[in-house]
C-alpha cells in the first residue's frame, strides 16, 4: 500500500498535551553588561506532544527566578487552552492566544509564553511531516554567518583578548563584545582586540542602551578608526527617534530591536529608521510565527536581521530569511541538546533532522529542574 503523505500526518495531528518545567543554570562567573549583572538564566521549557507521540520543543528565558515565574504560570495555563486542537493552523493558534490575552496584555511574561508555545508548535509540525524547520520555512541558504558573542565588562582586557581568541579558534569570523569601560576605556580593549584577531575578523560592540544619543555618537566617532562591524542599542530600547539620530551620525552600521515587545514595535522601530539591522528577540516578538512577520517588513524596508540568543532556533530561521546577517552564539547560552551547532569557516549549517533536528538532552534537563 501506498505510504500516506506526511502533510497528511499534520492535517489530522491533534496536540495531547502541553507541558512547562522550569531549569535554572547559573553562570559562573557572573556575566557584567551595562546595565545589569546576569548570575544566572532561567529556561521554561515547553514540551508539546501530539496523539501519535510526536514532540515538539519551545522555551523561554529569563535573568534571574522571579522573572521567570509569571512566564512559568502563564505557559501553563495558555498551553493548556491548546490541548484537544489540531496541531495545523499555527497562525491560528498565534491569533487566538493573542485574544486570549487581550485584557490583560500580551507583552512581557505573557508574550514571552505564548513565544514558547509557538515555537513548540513549528518543531512539532516539522517532525510530524519529516522536514527541518529552515526548510519548512522556505530554506534561501544551508548555511549562515556566525560570531562568538561574550565580552562581559567583568573581564579584564588580557581575558578578554583570549576569549576573543577562542571564538575564532572555534571556527568564527566575528566576535561581539560589550561597551561600558568610558571611551577611553572601551578604545584600549577593542584596539587590543582587534591587534589579537587581525583586520579581517568584524567586531561588533553592543552598548546595552547605557548612553543618550550624543554620547552614543561621541562614542561612535572615538571608535571609528577600528572599522566596527555594528554598534548595538546604544540607547533606551524604546527610543526609536535616538536610535535613528544615531543611525544618521556614525559610520558604522546600527543595530537595535531585542527589548522591543511585540511586532508593531519592532515595524515602527523600522519606519523610524532606527536599525540597519533589527535584532528580533523570539520571546518578545511572538515565536517564530511573529519573527517572520518582522523578518518579512524589514526584508520589504532594506533593513537586515539578525537572531538575539537561541541559536538552536536561530540557525533554522537565519537560512529561511533572504535579509539574514548573522547568527548569534553566546557563551552564557543553556544549551540543553544533546548535538552541538558546529561551527565551520566562520558558519553554521541548521540540522537536518525533522523541526529542530535536535535531541533533547534528558539528564541535562533533570539535572537543572528547580520544581522538582
Amino acid at each position: 500500500p501506498q505510504a500516506r503523505p506526511r502533510v497528511q500526518d499534520l492535517m489530522s495531528a491533534v496536540i495531547r498535551s502541553v507541558d512547562a518545567v522550569p531549569l535554572r543554570f547559573p553562570l559562573d562567573p557572573p556575566f557584567r553588561a551595562a546595565v545589569r549583572i546576569i548570575d544566572s538564566v532561567e529556561v521554561v521549557l515547553l514540551r508539546l506532544k501530539d496523539d501519535e507521540g510526536h514532540e515538539g520543543f519551545g522555551s523561554a528565558f529569563a535573568f534571574g527566578s522571579s522573572d521567570a515565574r509569571p512566564i512559568l504560570e502563564v505557559a501553563r495555563t495558555l498551553g493548556a487552552t491548546r490541548a484537544g486542537m489540531p496541531v495545523m493552523g499555527i497562525e491560528r493558534h498565534w491569533l487566538e492566544m493573542q485574544q486570549l490575552l487581550g485584557l490583560v496584555g500580551a507583552g512581557g511574561p505573557a508574550l514571552a509564553a505564548l513565544s514558547a508555545i509557538d515555537m513548540a508548535l513549528w518543531d512539532l509540525a516539522g517532525k510530524i511531516v519529516d522536514q527541518p524547520l529552515w526548510r519548512l520555512l522556505g530554506g534561501v541558504r544551508e548555511r549562515i554567518r556566525t560570531y562568538g558573542s561574550g565580552g562581559s565588562l567583568s573581564l579584564s582586557t588580557e581575558e578578554l583578548v583570549r576569549e576573543s581568541a577562542s571564538f575564532i579558534a572555534a571556527g568564527h569570523r566575528a566576535v561581539k563584545l560589550k561597551a561600558g569601560h568610558g571611551t577611553g576605556g572601551d578604545v584600549e580593549r577593542i584596539r587590543a582586540v582587534r591587534d589579537c584577531v587581525g583586520s579581517d575578523v568584524r567586531i561588533a560592540v553592543d552598548g546595552n542602551q547605557q548612553w543618550l544619543p550624543k554620547e552614543a555618537i561621541r562614542w561612535a566617532k572615538a571608535l571609528e578608526a577600528f572599522d566596527l562591524w555594528w554598534l548595538e542599542e546604544p540607547v533606551r530600547a524604546g527610543d526609536l527617534e535616538g536610535h535613528a539620530e544615531v543611525r544618521a551620525a556614525v559610520s558604522m552600521d546600527l543595530a537595535t530591536g531585542e527589548t522591543l515587545f511585540g511586532v508593531d514595535d519592532a515595524v515602527r522601530c523600522i519606519r523610524q529608521r532606527g536599525a540597519d539591522i533589527l535584532m528580533p528577540n523570539l520571546q518578545r516578538v511572538g515565536g517564530i510565527t511573529g519573527w517572520r512577520k518582522v523578518a518579512a517588513f524589514a526584508e520589504l524596508s532594506d533593513v537586515g536581521i539578525a537572531g538575539h540568543v537561541y541559536p538552536e532556533v536561530h540557525a533554522h530561521l537565519m537560512c529561511s530569511a533572504p535579509n539574514a546577517r548573522a547568527l548569534e552564539l553566546w557563551s552564557g547560552w543553556p544549551w540543553i541538546w544533546t548535538e552541538p551547532l558546529a561551527v565551520r569557516e566562520g558558519h553554521v549549517t541548521p540540522p537536518d533532522g525533522p523541526g529542530l533536528g535536535l535531541t533533547l538532552d534528558e539528564a541535562r534537563v533533570a539535572a537543572h529542574r528547580v520544581d522538582a
